[in-house]
């Protein structure tokens, strides 16, 4: 529900006709905006249909969902849901936890370094979707120190928004995390978010 060493990833396509946020990431030192621009394509028209019936809900925090994976542990609000129907999903690599409208969190794990992992998410966004974003540096997520962009103004010039891109670096692996949302949603959301920041563990850490 907002892309060589190793094959390079896209996710976060368009969600409803004002479009969502295109999240972009590289398992590797490289980055394909081409073929980002490909997936965001096809998953666009199918979002954009299913979309149009979906409002946001307040996020249900107090009936929290568990995902517990081999390397990390995380919870998300009860109205929120995994997509597990995405053609790249991978529990342990790549996955959304998307809320009931068009807000979502989007997890990439991979061996990319911390920059490369924050310059490819924050080149796709702005050169497809929010060309005009204000960019404001951040430094942590919930418990975790890393580096982390801002990105505010209006998505394809129409509904403002913002992303939040976010990624750290623990044992061999980084984390990056993207949170999408519009401004008229995030009292509903911004809980969401909250909750899962707040409960990201990687396990061994």
């Amino acid at each position: 529900m907002y892309p060589p060493v190793q094959p390079t990833l896209a996710a976060a396509p368009p969600k409803k006709p004002r479009v969502l946020a295109i999240a972009l990431v590289c398992f590797g030192l490289g980055c394909g905006v081409g073929f980002a621009a490909g997936v965001l394509s096809v998953r666009g028209a199918r979002d954009f249909v299913v979309g149009l019936s979906r409002t946001e809900a307040p996020a249900e925090v107090s009936k929290s969902v568990t995902i517990d994976r081999p390397a990390f542990q995380l919870q998300y609000p009860g109205n929120w849901r995994v997509d597990t129907k995405d053609e790249d999903y991978d529990p342990d690599r790549m996955f959304s936890v998307d809320s009931p409208g068009q807000s979502f969190a989007m997890f990439f794990i991979s061996e990319a370094p911390v920059e490369a992992s924050i310059q490819g998410q924050v080149s796709a966004q702005t050169a497809k979707v929010m060309k005009d974003a204000s960019q404001t540096p951040f430094t942590s997520w919930g418990g975790h120190t890393g580096k982390g962009v801002l990105l505010a103004g209006k998505q394809l010039g129409m509904t403002p928004g913002s992303v939040r891109i976010f990624a750290f670096h623990e044992g061999e692996m980084t984390y990056t995390v993207v949170e999408s949302t519009y401004d008229d949603d995030r009292a509903d959301v911004q809980p969401g978010f909250d909750l899962i920041a707040r409960t990201f563990r990687v396990k061994g850490s």
